[in-house]
C-alpha cells in the first residue's frame, strides 16, 4: 500500500538564542477531499446523471461498486467503476425514485475511508 503520495510531514526548527528545538507532524492530505453525492436525477440535463466517484477513483482505484434496494438485493455491480451508473439496474431497467444503498471496494486503502465505504445514495426520476 503506498500512502506516501497523501502523506506530507512538515518539519519546523525555532531558533530561539542559543536554544532550538524541532517538531513535527503529519497532515492528512486525503481527508475531505472527496466528495460523494448522496444523491442523483438521472434525467440527461448534465446535472447529477450519474454517480460521479471519478475523485475516490483516481485517488485509490474502485475495484467494484454494488448498489442495493432497500430490501438489500443486490441490483447493480460494477467492476473498475468510473461513474457509469445513472439510475439503472443491471439489466438496463431504470429505477424508480427511492433511497438505494451502495458499497464500494477500494483497490489501494484510502487514507479517509479505509478498504471500503457503505453509503444511502437517493435517486430521483423525474416522471
Amino acid at each position: 500500500m503506498n500512502l506516501k503520495k497523501y502523506l506530507m510531514v512538515f518539519t519546523c526548527l525555532v531558533l530561539t538564542y542559543s536554544c532550538s528545538s524541532d517538531d513535527s507532524d503529519e497532515l492528512n492530505g486525503a481527508q475531505n477531499t472527496c466528495a460523494i453525492s448522496k444523491g442523483i436525477s438521472p434525467n440527461q440535463d448534465g446535472l447529477n446523471d450519474n454517480f460521479d466517484l471519478s475523485c475516490l477513483a483516481d485517488r485509490t482505484g474502485i475495484v467494484s461498486l454494488e448498489i442495493f434496494d432497500r430490501n438489500g438485493r443486490s441490483i447493480y455491480s460494477k467492476a473498475n467503476y468510473r461513474d457509469e451508473f445513472a439510475g439503472q439496474s443491471d439489466e438496463g431497467d431504470s429505477l424508480v425514485t427511492g433511497t438505494y444503498f451502495y458499497t464500494i471496494t477500494f483497490e489501494t486503502e484510502d487514507l479517509e475511508y479505509g478498504s471500503s465505504l457503505k453509503g444511502e445514495l437517493y435517486i430521483n426520476v423525474e416522471q
